[in-house]
């Protein structure tokens, strides 16, 4: 697959889980994910930081966070969370179709917005249903490489 195609992906999944979260009660918005300390609005504020951070803007980040990637999550979130849950949506909305990374990884930015999209749907009880093309591209490479998680390497257990 390239780049193109990947990115086809990326705004496919990132507008798939948009359109379900345009479905949520305004209640929703602040319930627990399946992603440690972080409610809904901030799992998608988190989306909406990764969908806006190149490579320059990663690095400007990382460092002074002492290379601690939660310091660093935060950081980036606390800028991209909006006042209201419809701003931080309005926000990921914005940020559908960007092609911002900080690396060539695409594959890992779509599985990104992939296992985030269940993150948010699983414990609210949602159907959220990526595509299957995506779906075994990303568990390819979780397969074949430890990027943001040791996911080789669990593969492998």
């Amino acid at each position: 697959m390239n780049e193109t195609e990947y990115w086809g992906f990326i705004h496919a999944e990132r507008a798939r889980l948009a359109d379900l979260l345009a479905t949520l009660e305004p209640e929703q918005w602040a319930r627990a994910t399946l992603c440690a300390d972080w409610s809904v609005e901030q799992v998608v504020a988190h989306l909406a930081a990764a969908a806006n951070t190149g490579r320059w803007a990663w690095i400007r980040s990382i460092i002074p966070a002492g290379f601690d990637p939660a310091k660093h999550n935060a950081r980036l979130l606390e800028r991209h969370l909006g006042a209201t849950p419809e701003e931080t949506l309005a926000r990921f909305r914005d940020s559908i179709t960007k092609t911002v990374a900080p690396t060539k990884d695409f594959q890992a930015f779509l599985g990104e917005v992939i296992v985030h999209g269940q993150d948010i749907a699983r414990p609210l009880g949602l159907g959220l249903n990526p595509d299957d093309t995506a779906t075994i591209e990303v568990a390819r490479y979780f397969a074949a490489k430890d990027f943001a998680v040791n996911s080789r390497t669990l593969v492998k257990s």
